[in-house]
């Protein structure tokens, strides 16, 4: 076997997967770059995991083949390559050129050519490595041929093949011609699949043999596709056949892996904006722990004090017992001033005895931590802040949250964890926790990790989080965001630090005396569904509800799932509800179930036993359009209008006597916003007169005066007022409402005729959208939404609701946010009010009860005017003994 290997990379391919796994990236020139940011990070694994010495990228060439001249259809439902791919591909050839990697592409031919060419010409002298996850390329495999994809971590050779297939490599072009490809719409034998070519293929081992073997085909059905499909099997086996004998000019030496030049790599890093790239060519992050300091003795910490003094900017991490900071006690701290430098103090360890006393290090810590002059970085600063405070410090000088500065720049990443940012945006992998907490294949605590391991993850959690800092702040300026993000998103954290760190008040009594009245509903609700069924089951099993629905009962399904089997989801059995009376029984019972899971039985756990309050967690980063979410507990998804969500909201009670719940509730004001941006004058002057906007929308749908408009009528103009801000279309709008499909459009098509300016406004946003990528809130924040240029319908059409909506909910989010801070910097209201909740469009406060009056007109004051939009802003205020009675 040759020992030397040559890599052909299907270069094509590597873009356009890329391009799928990078959510829409740009730089500072709006000029696209997340195919080329997750092409060179696949290069540079592949470079590493595999160390080449040769390596060719080949490309297509960017016309039709010669498989178009054969049959016109062939691709044709691909359509066009998207431009922003298009635009990218120059910069992925200019990076393979400076990298040292040859490139190859030949005209009427196809990447697939050229490597099965290239593979033929040089398999006696090296071993061919495909990289690629393409099916196509397994007709190639052969002793000294064999496929990696390296986004699997996947090696195809002979026995893979035969295993997957059931077919050896040089059947594959035979097998490939009986299934067809409907990706590269290549027809094959209509009716054979992988298991029937298979069959065929082991019995007669070639296409030929089995057309001149038809008479020995059992299966009629079989043999009649066979023979009706004959002219497809053949032309499918041209369109699937790589080509390997396309003449090549090059010499191996011409495919040996080049010294890359720094230079061009550097430049073309920069104007792509991809400054980790550029730091990672300069250097490597090797040697980086020689930096990361443990601090033990006393003269040291003392000269790290006087450091801190000096600093203007800083990074500080805390590494404590738990994540819930009401509860967390510090276990170590650790600083960075300067990148790939820091210092760890440890402080609660087990493993060595020898550290400073924490009280000592704390209160010398503390004109440092407490000085606002001292500007401080972190990644989800709230969570210090919290815990320093119940040290007695206050965190000042909060100056940069990671977290939040890769929220604002990009709304729509999965996560926005240290280590998934420093991935993103620095091209580096962090040490992971799991790791440095795991011993002896058992998880331990921080506090049992060895000092040495320690001091490198803190660190270098400082450290990054500093290097990060550098980063965004950057791109920030770039997009013009900068200015908003100092101005709210920052002393945003403060605000929600302070409502977290208060924390809510439980009746505990009212919530027993529900849970029993639960527990006998509950009871009472099952009985009856064994009663109509006619024997006891398992309620919370989908597979014995799948049986007893749609066996026994003949109940007709409508949805299946992922796995092929028939949902019993909630939204699956309400769209088939009226077929029989268990479902609703069933419905019943997972409702009431998940409410006393979900709150009645565990918000009495989660009172804090120090506080005696409920310490929710507000997720700052929680959302794409830039809502809070909330977890432990989620306030968000209490039920509003119902009798039973208002009795759990009774347990929300003022902690201090004479103290009531004031609740101030923003009024449609995502409505108000349609109206703001649209600029549609029905809507405005409905708004500016404080008209009933359900009213007039019902009374233009129903044709009838506004004064003879019904509850009926109101209700439904309501649910097409706000289904309208969230794209809705005919067919889902028609289920809402319960009512036939060509009535849904027409009430669809009256709204938009009432409010003519808000389809412009629609279309305006979504062309806007489409060119630059983003939707954009009303402070800026960005939302990208690739999919909105997607071929694919479906995709499209969900990233244009999204580019609708999100505009609209990520600007209530940022104009509560503006009201939050105004009020919490409002010292007046200190002694008399406390901030204690925020739900969706609501503010929840506990206000001293002789204050009500004074502090309720400020709260409105500030929430109405917290921004000048073309419509007035309205809130509605409630008090009462409980959060309930506040409504």
């Amino acid at each position: 076997m040759a020992s030397k290997r040559l890599f052909l990379l299907d270069a094509s391919s590597y873009v356009f997967r890329a391009y799928h796994a990078v959510s829409f990236l740009t730089n500072s020139k709006s000029f696209p770059t997340n195919a080329i940011f997750g092409f060179v990070n696949m290069i540079n694994k592949l470079l590493k995991d595999f160390k080449p010495e040769y390596l060719v990228a080949v490309l297509d060439s960017g016309s039709k083949s010669f498989r178009n001249d054969i049959y016109k259809e062939y691709k044709a439902n691909r359509g066009e390559t998207p431009e922003d791919i298009a635009l990218q591909f120059p910069k992925i050839i200019e990076f393979l050129n400076a990298k040292g990697i040859r490139t190859i592409s030949m005209e009427d031919y196809e990447a697939d050519d050229l490597i099965g060419s290239i593979a033929e010409k040089y398999k006696k002298k090296f071993q061919i490595c495909i990289i690629s996850g393409d099916k196509d390329f397994t007709q190639l495999i052969g002793k000294n041929v064999k496929m990696i994809d390296t986004m699997k971590n996947k090696t195809t050779s002979v026995d893979e093949v035969i295993e997957k297939y059931g077919c050896k490599p040089e059947q594959m072009i035979d097998f490939l011609a009986l299934v067809g490809d409907s990706v590269d719409n290549i027809p094959g034998v209509r009716g054979v699949g992988p298991k029937t070519a298979k069959e065929l293929l082991t019995e007669f081992e070639t296409l030929d043999s089995i057309y001149k073997n038809l008479d020995k085909i059992s299966k009629d059905r079989i043999k009649n596709l066979l023979i009706e499909n004959q002219d497809n099997a053949n032309l499918s086996k041209l369109l699937v056949t790589i080509k390997k004998d396309l003449p090549l000019t090059d010499n191996p030496e011409d495919f040996s892996l080049k010294e890359p030049s720094v230079s061009k790599l550097n430049k073309l890093f920069k104007e792509l904006e991809f400054d980790s790239f550029v730091k990672d060519e300069d250097r490597t992050f090797a040697n980086k722990n020689s930096n990361y300091k443990t601090i033990l003795k006393k003269n040291d910490f003392k000269n790290l004090v006087s450091r801190l003094e000096e600093q203007n900017y800083l990074s500080l991490d805390l590494e404590t017992t738990s994540p819930n900071p009401m509860e967390a006690e510090i276990v170590g701290i650790s600083f960075s001033f300067k990148e790939e430098t820091g210092f760890y103090i440890p402080l609660s360890h087990d493993v060595d005895t020898n550290q400073l006393d924490f009280d000592y290090v704390i209160e010398s810590l503390r004109p440092i931590l407490e000085d606002s002059k001292i500007n401080k970085i972190g990644q989800n600063l709230k969570y210090e802040i919290i815990i320093f405070s119940r040290l007695g410090i206050k965190l000042s000088g909060i100056y940069f949250d990671t977290m939040i500065a890769a929220h604002c720049l990009d709304s729509s990443l999965q996560s926005y964890s240290l280590d998934n940012l420093s991935r993103r945006f620095l091209n580096y992998k962090m040490i992971s926790y799991k790791d440095v907490t795991t011993l002896d294949k058992k998880s331990i605590p921080f506090s049992s990790v060895s000092l040495k391991e320690a001091t490198n993850y803190s660190c270098e959690d400082a450290d990054i989080t500093f290097r990060l800092y550098k980063y965004l702040s950057e791109k920030l300026i770039n997009h013009d965001l900068s200015e908003n993000f100092f101005k709210y998103e920052i002393p945003f954290i403060q605000v929600l630090s302070n409502i977290e760190k208060e924390g809510v008040n439980i009746n505990t009594k009212v919530l027993e005396n529900l849970s029993k009245e639960f527990e006998e509903l509950i009871a009472k609700i099952k009985s009856k569904a064994f009663s109509l069924v006619g024997k006891e089951f398992n309620i919370n099993s989908p597979l014995q509800l799948r049986e007893i629905l749609f066996k026994d009962l003949g109940i007709k399904p409508n949805k299946k799932t992922k796995k092929g089997e028939f949902s019993t989801d909630s939204q699956s059995l309400n769209e088939i509800i009226e077929q029989h009376e268990v479902i609703e029984q069933i419905l019943l019972y997972r409702f009431y179930s998940k409410l006393q899971s979900t709150y009645v039985e565990s918000l009495p756990q989660l009172i804090n036993t120090s506080t005696k309050r409920i310490h929710t967690s507000y997720n700052h980063v929680g959302t794409s359009t830039g809502r809070l979410s909330s977890s432990n507990p989620n306030l968000q998804n209490i039920p509003i209008k119902s009798a039973e969500g208002k009795r759990i909201r009774e347990a929300f009670v003022p902690l201090k006597k004479g103290s009531v719940i004031l609740s101030a509730d923003y009024s449609q004001i995502e409505l108000r916003l349609l109206a703001h941006f649209s600029r549609d004058p029905v809507m405005e002057s409905s708004f500016k007169l404080d008209d009933d906007i359900h009213s007039l929308t019902a009374a233009e749908i129903f044709n009838v005066t506004k004064k003879k408009v019904t509850e009926d009528q109101r209700r439904l103009a309501k649910t097409i007022n706000f289904g309208i801000l969230y794209g809705i279309g005919p067919k889902r709008l028609s289920k809402q409402i319960n009512q036939d499909l060509k009535i849904a459009k027409a009430f669809i098509a009256k709204y938009f005729e009432k409010y003519s300016h808000v389809k412009n406004y629609f279309d305006e946003i979504i062309e806007s959208t489409r060119d630059k990528g983003y939707s954009e809130t009303i402070l800026e924040r960005r939302r990208y939404l690739p999919d909105i240029n997607s071929n694919n319908f479906i995709s499209r059409g969900a990233a244009e609701r999204a580019a609708i909506n999100s505009p609209i909910q990520g600007s209530a989010a940022d104009i509560i946010k503006m009201a939050m801070i105004l009020i919490n910097n409002d010292s007046s209201l200190y002694n008399d009010c406390r901030m204690i909740m925020q739900v969706h469009d609501e503010l929840v406060f506990e206000v001293s009860e002789n204050k009500i009056d004074n502090v309720s007109k400020k709260i409105k004051n500030y929430m109405e005017g917290c921004i000048t939009l073309n419509v007035p802003l309205k809130v509605e205020l409630g008090f009462g003994k409980s959060w309930s009675d506040s409504h």
